[in-house]
């Protein structure tokens, strides 16, 4: 396996794919992230016959990787447009209800206070929050944001009860799909970095 896998690392190290990233521990892993994607579907899933479910397994594999890549790529994205430790310190404000005082004659019924809290970005990586804050400023497309949302929604897919709860056809109808969008997510990004 290595050997192969070395094969696919070494294309995308040739084709610079992720050289635009300024962290060189952060490029290693995007290369060794992206060669094992491909190993998997080209040494796993298209030279083998395996059952449909093992397909959907392996495909549901590439889907958790895919989506940890588009999530890093976001991440430094985000960071780059957060110029100043201030910026990156009050990257997102979300607001939370804080029970003060609990009603004695109900169960559900609290008095409450609203508190806006500040979430640092480096405390903070989370997928759904880096796509609202680069939707709340408009930095990236509605297409390209659209099409990250869809890696978040199916990397979450490795939770099982979000897993059971898919609806649309299988996993591994939507791979073709899926390396379009990430290689149009790519570009944008070292476009707009």
């Amino acid at each position: 396996m290595q050997k192969d896998l070395n094969y696919y690392i070494s294309l995308f190290k040739d084709n610079s794919r992720y050289d635009f990233i300024k962290d060189s521990k952060l490029q290693e892993t995007l290369y060794l992230f992206s060669g094992y994607v491909s190993f998997i579907y080209y040494d796993e899933l298209i030279k083998n016959n395996y059952s449909e479910e093992l397909k959907e397994i392996k495909a549901h594999t590439i889907f958790v990787y895919l989506g940890s890549i588009i999530e890093s790529i976001i991440y430094e994205f985000v960071k780059s447009k957060l110029t100043d430790e201030k910026s990156k310190r009050k990257y997102l404000e979300i607001e939370e209800f804080k029970s003060l005082q609990k009603i004695k004659e109900t169960e559900n019924l609290h008095i409450c206070r609203l508190d806006k809290k500040e979430i640092n970005l480096n405390d903070s990586i989370n997928f759904n929050a880096l796509i609202n804050w680069a939707k709340d400023k408009n930095i990236i497309s509605e297409k390209i944001l659209k099409k990250i949302d869809n890696f978040r929604k199916m990397r979450n897919l490795v939770h099982i009860n979000a897993f059971l709860n898919y609806d649309e056809e299988k996993i591994i109808w939507k791979l073709e799909e899926a390396f379009i969008d990430t290689k149009e997510i790519l570009d944008y990004i070292e476009d707009n970095i």
